[in-house]
């Protein structure tokens, strides 16, 4: 999919939505299929819930005890909420828990 496709795309569903007009309508407006629109408008939302919120980020030194190994990467979300990751963790498991952490903020 190219990035021309998906802004016409989104551009369309944008439209859809704000014409007060059925999904049904608008595609017979204008020569589309109600099922391609039902299915772009279902993509670009998945997109969207995809994607993540940037959120500031501040970069501490971790002291830890000389019996201690310190985490490779810890992340403290909030007061309460601190992701500690061990040395070796997986880049692609990172990315499904700060996906799974954006969906529940």
């Amino acid at each position: 999919m190219t990035k021309t496709t998906e802004s016409k795309w989104r551009a369309w569903i944008e439209e859809q939505e704000s014409s007060g007009l059925t999904v049904r309508e608008f595609a017979a407006r204008h020569d589309l299929s109600p099922a391609t629109v039902y299915w772009w408008r279902s993509r670009l939302r998945r997109r969207s819930a995809d994607a993540l919120d940037l959120v500031p980020v501040e970069v501490v030194e971790v002291v830890a005890k000389a019996t201690e190994r310190p985490p490779a990467i810890e992340i403290v979300l909030r007061d309460d909420i601190v992701l500690r990751l061990p040395r070796g963790f997986d880049d692609g498991d990172l990315g499904r828990v700060l996906a799974a952490l954006a969906r529940s903020c």
